[in-house]
């Protein structure tokens, strides 16, 4: 018998693993693919990590803790984890990024976050075209996380575990005694299980009911071009909240190309089973619309097209807990397309529940039960 079982090994779940495995615990981790794949959301070259988007609510501990232990990987794996680059949150006043946001705590001075008018938007980042009226705020310590180097860098700390890929959790029971899971080539079992299967969830829960939506979601690495493209590498990333189309974000051009796309869209939502993975030319030339528009000329030929899966509750927060029926069993849901730089601390307190350790970070504002208490 295994000490852990881990279903899933995508972000959350290789990182359950490598800090189960430094505890000096035994644990078999299964995932339906070989990571990193491209078929949930573990994947596309790139992701943000910085702190203004939070400011107020309590991911801010979790994205400095997320920060410190990212550094930590670095320096273990020998590998380039993170890159300074900058980020830009842009949007109207009124809109979802800066709603409800103390924009007065995020640009003090003592923060390193400024707030950016128009004209200084279009004098830093010449490539970039913001309408009058735009709320900008940089944050020129975020950073560019690299994904695929991230996610091997773990799985290479969780090497001490049983890591079965291509072998999916297709069910799984607890009792007293323990966990049995069950897949196609056998049966296992151990003394607890972590559950994190991003947009497979659903499937091995349904008791729960989790309110959660898998939405399809398209990144896209275009040529960088015009007078601009050097710069383009340099960052910032940014996320830039516009009044009908939603909200676009972009990072700064790598190997790979210029990547960017659209964060939260209505009518996206799919059934994890029927994806459509093919991009479409529609799809394609709705964002070059948005770069003729906000950042014209610096977008030449399309690389490539990835389809994502974002894995979303109703508030956008994660879903990180004990089963209600089961507590051997820890379920982490709800990824809402911002889990990926929180990566190394959520593996943490995934630990923590399954050890019965108490966590460091105030869990409250992600338990199953604000959702009893919103439909009591």
């Amino acid at each position: 018998m295994y000490d852990f079982a881990v279903a899933g090994l995508g972000a959350v779940g290789s990182a359950t693993a490598a800090e189960l495995v430094r505890r000096g615990h035994s644990v078999v981790g299964f995932d339906r693919y070989r990571p990193p794949h491209t078929m949930g959301s573990a994947h596309s070259d790139t992701r943000m990590i910085r702190e203004a988007w939070y400011q107020g609510s309590p991911y801010v501990p979790l994205v400095r803790d997320a920060w410190t232990r990212w550094k930590r990987l670095e320096r273990r794996s020998r590998r380039t984890l993170l890159r300074t680059a900058g980020a830009l949150m842009m949007g109207p006043a009124d809109g979802r990024v800066f709603a409800g946001n103390p924009l007065a705590s995020v640009t003090r001075p003592d923060t390193g976050r400024v707030s950016l008018s128009v004209q200084e938007v279009a004098g830093h980042f010449p490539w970039l075209r913001p309408d009058p009226g735009t709320i900008t705020i940089y944050e020129p310590g975020a950073a560019v996380l690299a994904l695929e180097a991230c996610l091997e860098a773990t799985l290479e700390a969780a090497a001490g575990a049983d890591l079965r890929f291509d072998e999916p959790v297709l069910e799984w029971s607890a009792s007293a005694s323990g966990v049995r899971i069950g897949t196609a080539r056998a049966e296992y079992r151990a003394r607890r299980l972590a559950i994190a299967a991003g947009a497979w969830t659903s499937e091995l829960v349904p008791e729960l009911a989790l309110p959660l939506e898998v939405e399809r979601t398209v990144q896209y690495w275009f040529e960088p071009a015009g007078a601009h493209a050097p710069a383009l590498a340099d960052g910032p990333a940014w996320v830039w909240e516009l009044d009908r189309e939603g909200t676009w974000y972009g990072f700064p051009a790598t190997a790979r190309g210029l990547k960017a796309g659209m964060h939260f869209q209505a009518g996206r939502g799919t059934e994890v089973d029927r994806v459509d993975r093919e991009v479409g030319d529609s799809e394609t030339e709705a964002l070059r619309r948005l770069f003729a528009r906000y950042a014209p000329g610096v977008a030449g030929p399309l690389v490539h097209a990835s389809v994502c899966l974002y894995t979303n509750t109703p508030d956008e927060n994660f879903i990180l807990d004990r089963h209600p029926c089961h507590p051997r069993v820890v379920v982490f849901a709800g990824g809402s397309g911002h889990a990926f730089k929180f990566m190394p601390v959520l593996g943490a307190l995934m630990a923590d529940l399954l050890t019965d350790d108490h966590p460091p970070h105030d869990l409250a504002p992600l338990s199953l039960d604000r959702f009893r208490r919103g439909a009591a």
